[in-house]
């Protein structure tokens, strides 16, 4: 899940538009935005992962996209929309 290097560490490889826009989706993170909201931003047209440049696999490698799934699940697993099996839970998700 969304690990320091994540949520506080420069990310490197980003352009200037890239990491702005990192440093508003840690910013709706640390707020606890709904999940939904959340993805709809990261994951949105609006986001530069999804540079018309870019093929498939360059989006699942690129950091951006990396930091951004990271900090997507994590914020899912705090509002009970996702589960995660590494901690234990015998909850399913919600």
């Amino acid at each position: 899940m969304a690990n320091e290097a994540t949520l506080e560490q420069p990310i490197t490889g980003l352009n200037e538009r890239e990491q702005a826009f990192l440093e508003t989706a840690r910013r709706l993170f640390a707020e606890n935005t709904d999940w939904f909201e959340f993805e709809s931003f990261v994951f949105g047209m609006q986001s530069p992962v999804f540079a018309k440049t870019r093929s498939h696999r360059n989006i699942l490698e690129h950091p951006l996209y990396r930091a951004l799934t990271d900090m997507w699940l994590e914020l899912g697993v705090r509002q009970g929309m996702v589960k995660d099996d590494s901690r234990g839970s015998s909850q399913g998700s919600r």
